[in-house]
């Protein structure tokens, strides 16, 4: 293969943020654009500037043959089958997370991937974020000596200045409907945070919580969750919190995040991620008596750029890119080991789930 013809199927929100790092890949051509509304479609072409072919259902788009691989920005309870599918009719497979809203969902979805002849990955932009790369290549150095404790806190708020992103509220619409959605913010969120918490320390052991259900399904405010990685001496926490009367700084979404990892020898602090409430370098290496400051881009749609580059040249190369079916699956375990936690007031191992 010498360029990757790249159908995107799902126009909506995340799209402007996943497209770009496709655009402006050398080797890689938007051939398709697929939507249920395909006036939807049409806009982002305009917008990118772009003349694709526009179907309006998944099936054209399978049936083209000039489209090697598929990007799913689709909501989650329409994964499994749209994954299944597409792998089936022999086109490589990035898709937008989670995964899937059940385990037997995932499983399905990794016997089909253990037959296909082509590549399937999840879309993990975190993993790609320089300020979440910068931290780990400072852990990997032995910055802050052996890690002991992870912390990643989110707050969520109802108010935002500096948008830049245009989003429509329908999409809301289906993360709101338990039927279709197996959590809030913790599942459909949380996934980015247990990746990168994974990606710098480990696997993620037995699982401890209380999860708040508040008046929206979605929200899950005030939560925490704490666990051991295991094989590791080292603890990670996660906690959400809602700040409905405060205003904070962002392009994108009505959210802040703030990483922490303790170590033998000192503190690294990320201070930067989808929001900009923070006038602080985006990493921070503290030694106590000293403090290093890590000035790296912050823009939060690099990482979504990364994650393109990775999928196109990971296709080129004939290699596999982050997240495989394997750590996708491990992924959606932890949040569902999270609410069965909550519920029984007991520590859940993620793989019992």
């Amino acid at each position: 293969m010498d360029r990757v013809r790249l159908a995107i199927v799902g126009c909506g929100n995340i799209s402007q943020l996943n497209a770009p790092g496709y655009l402006q890949h050398p080797r890689c051509d938007v051939v398709v654009l697929c939507d249920t509304e395909p006036e939807r479609a049409k806009r982002r072409a305009r917008e990118w500037g772009i003349s694709p072919r526009v179907y309006s259902d998944l099936t054209q788009v399978l049936d083209d043959g000039a489209v090697d691989a598929v990007e799913l920005l689709t909501p989650t309870w329409l994964h499994a089958d749209q994954i299944v599918a597409a792998l089936q009719a022999g086109k490589h497979v990035s898709c937008q997370k989670p995964l899937a809203i059940s385990i037997a969902e995932a499983d399905r979805i990794a016997d089909t991937v253990a037959r296909a002849r082509t590549t399937f990955r999840v879309t993990e932009n975190f993993l790609y974020y320089p300020p979440i790369v910068k931290a780990k290549e400072l852990l990997d150095a032995g910055a802050i000596g052996e890690p002991s404790l992870v912390r990643i806190h989110t707050t969520r708020t109802q108010h935002i200045t500096g948008q830049a992103m245009e989003l429509d509220p329908d999409a809301m619409v289906w993360r709101r409907d338990p039927g279709r959605n197996p959590g809030g913010v913790l599942y459909d969120d949380g996934v980015h945070k247990y990746a990168t918490a994974s990606y710098w320390i480990g696997e993620i052991g037995d699982v401890s919580a209380i999860v708040t259900r508040g008046a929206e399904f979605t929200m899950e405010t005030p939560a925490v969750a704490t666990w051991r990685f295991k094989g590791r001496d080292c603890l990670g926490i996660i906690d959400y919190t809602y700040a409905p009367e405060m205003i904070i700084r962002g392009r994108y979404y009505r959210v802040d995040e703030f990483f922490e990892i303790h170590g033998s020898r000192g503190i690294i602090w990320v201070t930067r991620c989808s929001g900009e409430m923070l006038d602080l370098p985006a990493v921070m290496v503290i030694r106590g008596t000293e403090t290093v400051s890590y000035q790296v881009p912050t823009d939060w749609r690099f990482g979504f750029d990364g994650a393109a580059v990775d999928f196109v040249d990971g296709l080129l190369a004939g290699r596999q890119p982050a997240q495989d079916i394997h750590e996708a699956k491990r992924m959606l375990q932890v949040p569902l080991a999270i609410y069965e936690a909550a519920r029984t007031g007991r520590m859940v191992a993620p793989e019992s789930v």
